[in-house]
């Protein structure tokens, strides 16, 4: 939460959002342009260009400066690299969070840039240069809109909670009826349902109050560590779906305004197991 003590990482956190927001200039020039688009894992996992360069542009400046550090990065892994969360100052990079928004010209779309040390999350980044939205957080910091401190919402009951589910296509008979079995469960019970495609702008709007919740299951480090540090600095909780600290390595999450929401959220969840 907020303090009045000196931030940490300072150099770096400048330094990396000066670099998110070149590649933030090279992701508008592409936004309406037509791209070339290949298939990860599934008809449903979606790599562009765009997705490439733009971490091969973080990477590369990232290393030049900072070279002692090491990175995660989503389309690193996707080709092959181990995804190893070690001490070590470590980046988290997801280059375009909400591809396949970003293939339909969609604008919910995000870069998300995490920095990590001794496995927790030290900074956030969540940039969405097509609206020209900036969430940032740093540890003991609180959290900034556009340069403006944000507080999530005072939500604390069901009942009136906005709930972010995400329903993306899947060929996966588990997944699809865990997507199903939690709208049946929770469309009665709350006020209403939103789905915008990224986990980087589903967390950002929890951290401004715009939403009240949000859990998932079955996306990776680089879509949910910097921004749940975003959410908690500006005032909401973040765990594992056992309600114990969260995992970043363990592709799930539960994020709320309030621990009281949270409470209620907990014991209704439907999930399904994941690869580390």
């Amino acid at each position: 939460m907020e303090n009045k003590g000196e931030k940490m990482y300072s150099e770096e956190f400048e330094f990396s959002l000066d670099l998110v927001k070149k590649c933030g200039e090279v992701i508008k020039a592409a936004f309406n342009a037509e791209k070339k688009i290949s298939e990860k894992s599934s008809p449903n996992d979606l790599v562009t260009e765009t997705d490439q360069l733009v971490e091969k542009m973080l990477i590369e400046g990232l290393r030049e400066r900072f070279p002692d550090t090491s990175f995660i990065g989503e389309e690193s892994v996707a080709g092959g690299e181990k995804c190893e969360l070690t001490e070590r100052s470590t980046w988290i990079i997801d280059p375009i969070d909400g591809t396949t928004n970003f293939i339909s010209s969609n604008p919910q779309i995000c870069t998300i840039l995490g920095f990590m040390v001794d496995k927790e999350v030290q900074f956030g980044i969540v940039y969405n240069p097509i609206l020209d939205q900036l969430w940032t957080a740093s540890k003991g910091q609180g959290a900034e809109y556009n340069g403006s401190k944000i507080h999530v919402s005072s939500c604390t009951n069901l009942s009136t909670a906005l709930l972010i589910q995400e329903m993306g296509g899947s060929s996966s008979d588990q997944k699809i009826e865990m997507v199903n079995k939690n709208l049946r469960t929770f469309i009665p019970k709350v006020r209403s349902i939103r789905a915008y495609g990224s986990a980087g702008i589903n967390l950002a709007y929890l951290a401004m109050g715009a939403v009240d919740a949000y859990f998932d299951c079955g996306f990776h480090i680089w879509d949910y560590a910097a921004p749940l540090l975003i959410v908690t600095e500006a005032g909401g909780v973040g765990m594992d779906i056992t309600g114990e600290k969260v995992d970043y390595l363990a592709r799930r999450m539960l994020a709320a305004s309030s621990q009281e929401l949270a409470d209620q959220i907990l014991p209704n969840m439907a999930t399904v197991p994941m690869e580390r």
